[in-house]
């Protein structure tokens, strides 16, 4: 990423980066933003503006200046008639407009949040899930009534969401700890249940198509940047590929968080970024619980991925720079 219109921003990644002490989780920060390369610059100028001028004092300082951007260009209200920064004209860059609609999409939610929104309990929504699936004309209203009450909560944050065919196998081997490895193959390191207490997540599968729609046939998905959402330190950005490389390259690849010792055992995982769609009884696909927490070390998923990467990409330059 050109930092040149980011200079206080820049002044304190330098400072920090020069510092033995600093850990994992905010060099994972630093590094993405160094190696990022697809924000466009008028997004740049527009992360500039909403970091202001003033110096970064410390990690939590550029966190909250992060946040004030994403609330003001990203996680917008449902009602607010401008797009998110990811999905306007400037970005278009980074738009996948070549994905083929067929496809089936498939995100993962947070079950608890939705079952405490509106008052019921993960087993009631398992049950009336699997009673919808077998054609139950009441659950099908038990879950149309789920679905619009979800609906009006939901803002216009763009979602991270993966392939059904990248997750078919294990999906369709139904190990008992699915979700975990799941989990950890999309790289949802925030689905940790470190207090003990397991996580309830729910998969929404629809198609690309519906995705398409949901901006008058113009939704389409989107390669994630660092300014397309909150900062998280299992991010990685994905570098613009060499034209001779064979590889799509219309995916992001997801950091891996299953535990491995080795590099040769390390895969990448697959996701992309789409508009805000209305939520349908027919997208609820599977629920499961998440019990373990996640086991890699930061550092090592991360030094694990970027040779792969690499690889993938046919730039080995990339991630270079520090």
């Amino acid at each position: 990423m050109g930092l040149n219109s980011l200079p206080n921003l820049a002044k304190y990644m330098n400072s920090r980066l020069a510092d033995a002490s600093v850990d994992a989780e905010e060099r994972s920060h630093i590094e993405n933003f160094i190696w990022d390369e697809r924000p466009p610059q008028s997004g740049l100028d527009l992360y500039a503006q909403r970091l202001g001028n003033g110096p970064v004092t410390d990690f939590d300082d550029w966190q909250n200046r992060h946040r004030n951007f994403t609330a003001e260009e990203i996680n917008l209200d449902a009602e607010e008639a401008k797009q998110p920064w990811t999905f306007r004209a400037d970005n278009a860059i980074n738009r996948l407009r070549q994905i083929d609609p067929r496809i089936n999409l498939v995100r993962v939610e947070d079950a608890d949040w939705l079952c405490e929104s509106t008052g019921i309990t993960p087993e009631t929504l398992r049950e009336q899930i699997a009673k919808f699936q077998q054609g139950d004309a009441k659950a099908n209203t038990f879950l149309t009534g789920i679905v619009k009450s979800w609906n009006a909560e939901r803002d216009q944050r763009p979602l991270f969401a993966t392939t059904e065919l990248e997750i078919t196998d294990l999906i369709n081997d139904n190990p008992s700890d699915w979700a975990e490895q799941l989990r950890d193959q999309l790289g949802l390191g925030h689905y940790s249940p470190d207090s003990g207490r397991p996580i309830e997540i729910i998969l929404m599968r629809y198609t690309v198509q519906e995705v398409l729609d949901s901006l008058d046939g113009a939704g389409y998905p989107a390669m994630p940047t660092v300014l397309d959402s909150g900062m998280s330190p299992y991010f990685f950005p994905s570098p613009v590929p060499d034209p001779q490389q064979a590889a799509n390259p219309y995916y992001g690849h997801t950091v891996n968080l299953a535990l491995v010792e080795k590099q040769d055992d390390y895969t990448m995982g697959v996701e992309l970024l789409h508009p805000r769609i209305a939520y349908k009884p027919e997208h609820f696909f599977k629920m499961g619980v998440i019990a373990r927490p996640v086991e890699m070390p930061l550092a090592r998923a991360r030094t694990f991925h970027l040779p792969w990467l690499q690889l993938d990409s046919g730039r080995d330059d990339f991630g270079c720079g520090r």
